[in-house]
């Protein structure tokens, strides 16, 4: 899964070079040729789509578990966890072309029904034995600059603030804040539909998930997805 995610994030820094070739002018055709008719890119927009996620752990859990029997205190720790799967998506957001051959807007969107999971995840001294972080759901919000390698074709990037809700240890959901960061290509199917293509990284910072029991631990978690979204473009289809 990671190395398909990689491979998403390769294919549109591959996919970009011939793109913006295509959409560059050739020599004596900048007087000459006249301005390119394409599909409207002002308005409404709403999508749905499918993706992949890798969940990645940038620092230790670490913690104590105080055994009131014993009256010891146990290491809670874990060097390395991660888990990866699948999601559905829904996005909705308006885009407008801020000057020729440049599109801005902003957007919201909602990840569900996600399988990512941690496989790997043992912590010492818990009760329970081997324990387990899973990406329920998410939501975000955020903005996108990119410019039109041809009338059809948009290359972005895109910042924003997300919010993950997280099953941590089994013990219940911990909500997470965070921003990320991505870059995407979205294109013209036909009329108003396009298709799109994203890479995108997301940060939650460090979050304490467990107080309980004498149990405390600290995660920071992140993860990288990629999405393919179908999206309905309200409006004229055509400038």
């Amino acid at each position: 899964m990671k190395r398909l995610i990689l491979g998403v994030a390769a294919a549109l820094l591959l996919s970009a070079g011939p793109a913006i070739a295509d959409g560059m002018p050739t020599k004596g055709s900048i007087k000459s040729a006249p301005a390119a008719a394409g599909p409207n890119w002002n308005g409404f927009y709403l999508g749905v789509g499918i993706g992949a996620g890798a969940l990645v752990a940038d620092k230790p859990v670490t913690g104590h578990y105080y055994d009131d029997e014993a009256l010891q205190s146990y290491p809670i720790a874990a060097t390395e966890y991660g888990g990866e799967g699948v999601f559905g998506t829904v996005t909705i957001g308006y885009d407008r072309v801020i000057r020729p051959g440049w599109v801005a807007g902003v957007f919201a969107d909602y990840d569900f029904g996600s399988s990512i999971s941690s496989d790997n995840l043992n912590v010492l001294g818990q009760p329970h034995g081997p324990a387990s972080i899973d990406h329920n759901s998410s939501w975000a919000v955020g903005a996108r600059l990119g410019f039109l390698t041809n009338p059809s074709t948009l290359i972005y990037g895109t910042v924003g603030y997300t919010q993950a809700d997280l099953d941590v240890f089994r013990y219940g959901s911990t909500t997470f804040d965070g921003y990320f960061v991505g870059a995407g290509i979205e294109t013209f199917l036909r009329d108003n539909w396009t298709l799109k293509l994203e890479y995108r990284y997301s940060d939650f910072g460090s979050e304490q998930v467990l107080d309980y029991h004498h149990i405390s631990a600290d995660v920071d978690p992140s993860t990288h997805t990629a999405r393919l979204v179908l999206s309905y473009k309200f409006g004229h289809p055509h400038d």
